[in-house]
């Protein structure tokens, strides 16, 4: 992926733009200092770069690097620093703590060390003097076992649903993937899909055709779609409505495949091959109605084939150099559909129920995350600060203009129904924190202020690494490996706490989750189980 790089001597750090497809993990992270400011002759640090590896994997000594001052001038090559790794970084050397010499013009590279613990989020603190700087970044998982998760309906969404597990079989080197689900009713259901070794693209749903217990293969022209890096998969929310679909793509515009099925029972879904991207694929998502791929060359879009083996794509002008990208597309009583593009000049640029492209003004610089609702788009910078815009804050403090709700945030995850919202962020000390806020709808919710409270439950005392966020159902992974599963938003009399459950060496997860009008919770996903380091 992309990245622009600003001068920390002007006190704007590093950052490096993130996808922010549902599945995927913030491959490189960006960093933060406090304080913000300092007198003339007092000590500062700040953060230079940030990281990101496989799990297993090891970062090279100095690719992690703060830089201290004392005024207006680098801190004397006699001074030092202390690094300290939060649990699941390790040196190689062994331990978490070090002290470090200050180098040439006042820089602090950390040693080299090794990614032991789980995917997500991970904040690296270094002190000069008393002043605390963090580099932020982040564990992609390495391949391992699929589990299916599926929770239990109920109607009361402040306890903490029943949570099942059941292997995946014949998925044992999976990466990455995608899960969505739908509503109660005759449609009610969910479909993934994940790549495995050779990038080969495996699914399963209740919708797509293959059932849990024997995955099908993406094939095109009778011969299995390999090599492919990105994937992202749909499911339609409409009551009655069995459809499901997803995109694949491979490095570049000319390995771009889309699949589509409506219904249940057997059979393999439609497979388009799509015409007209070129570029360098930077990210790729699809939803109900529209896919979308983002590549060197800009964004390119499609109306979603629902039959035939080829499909053409636009690309949107004036999109070149965009580095990441947002979407949705939703369908309940009506269709929505939407986004966000994100330039590495820090200017967003949207769309809805078009794709005709505006300007979102007042920002905040130094984005380093971005995701767009059908209510909101929330953003976190490369300091951590987490802010909101949007409709579903209306009644909240700072309305519907850029507002900053949380700082050292070292990743989010978000959902929204039309203008009611919620998610999880986690902090840099890894505690994990759920959000909420809407503006009436109908039948659905009410006015509610942005709030968000500590979730803790049997998760007290671990260091959280990786949200999911959905309607009703949320999960978290721990450094270790743990998984804690819990019900209920924000909005609810009463809420509940994370519960921990079934898990082995659990390396990565994702997560759905709704609640249609009538009150009952759905949800489900799949985890990745894998080996120690």
């Amino acid at each position: 992926m992309t990245h622009a790089v600003s001068d920390p001597r002007s006190r704007l750090s590093r950052r490096t733009v993130i996808a922010t497809a549902a599945w995927t993990t913030p491959v490189l992270a960006a960093v933060a200092s406090a304080p913000l400011a300092a007198a003339s002759i007092e000590p500062l640090i700040v953060g230079l770069t940030g990281f990101g590896a496989t799990r297993c994997g090891t970062v090279d000594a100095g690719q992690v690097r703060f830089e201290a001052t004392v005024g207006d001038k680098p801190a004397p090559a006699t001074g030092t620093v202390a690094i300290q790794l939060p649990t699941g970084l390790e040196f190689t050397t062994g331990g978490r703590t070090a002290t470090v010499a200050i180098g040439a013009s006042g820089v602090a590279q950390v040693p080299a060390f090794r990614a032991t613990g789980t995917a997500g989020a991970y904040t690296i603190t270094a002190t000069y003097q008393g002043v605390v700087a963090y580099a932020y970044g982040s564990i992609t998982a390495s391949p391992g076992q699929v589990v299916q998760i599926t929770r239990d309906v109920g109607t009361s969404s402040s306890n903490a649903p029943q949570i099942n597990w059941s292997t995946v079989p014949g998925l044992t080197t999976a990466t990455v993937g995608s899960i969505s689900g739908d509503q109660a009713g005759s449609s009610a259901g969910s479909n993934a899909a994940v790549l495995v070794a050779g990038g080969l693209v495996r699914y399963w749903g209740r919708n797509v055709g293959s059932p849990q217990t024997a995955p099908g293969t993406l094939q095109y022209g009778g011969a299995n779609v390999a090599n492919m890096t990105f994937v992202d998969a749909w499911t339609s929310l409409q009551d009655g409505n069995n459809s499901t679909g997803g995109v694949a793509t491979g490095a570049t515009g000319a390995e771009v495949y889309q699949w589509y099925r409506t219904g249940t029972g057997t059979g393999a879904p439609v497979v388009a091959k799509v015409a007209g991207i070129i570029g360098t694929v930077i990210a790729a998502e699809s939803n109900d109605g529209f896919s979308y791929v983002l590549t060197s060359a800009g964004l390119h879009y499609w109306s979603n084939a629902t039959s035939g083996t080829t499909a053409n794509a636009t690309l949107i002008s004036g999109t070149a150099g965009a580095t990441a990208i947002s979407t949705f597309g939703v369908r309940e009583s009506s269709f929505v559909h939407g986004g966000a593009v994100l330039f590495a000049n820090g200017t967003i640029r949207q769309w809805t129920n078009g794709h005709t492209l505006t300007t979102v003004a007042g920002a905040p610089t130094g984005i380093a995350q971005v995701e767009a609702n059908s209510g909101a788009i929330i953003v976190r910078t490369a300091n951590g600060d987490l802010w909101t815009s949007g409709a579903a804050f209306g009644f909240s403090s700072g309305g519907t203009a850029w507002t900053r709700r949380a700082r050292n945030v070292a990743a989010f995850a978000s959902w929204a129904i039309r203008n009611y919202v919620g998610g999880l962020y986690i902090t840099s000390t890894g505690t994990m924190m759920q959000f909420h806020a809407s503006t009436q709808i109908p039948g659905v919710s009410v006015n509610y202020a942005f709030k968000a409270e500590a979730k803790t439950g049997d998760a007290a005392g671990k260091a959280i690494t990786k949200v999911f966020a959905s309607d009703g159902t949320y999960l978290a992974l721990a450094s270790d490996g743990s998984v804690y599963a819990w019900g209920g938003n924000l909005d609810n009399g009463t809420r509940g706490n994370p519960k921990l459950v079934p898990s082995d060496n659990v390396i990565d997860l994702n997560v759905w989750g709704y609640h249609p009008t009538a009150g009952s919770y759905y949800g489900g996903g799949y985890v990745i189980e894998g080996t120690v380091c």
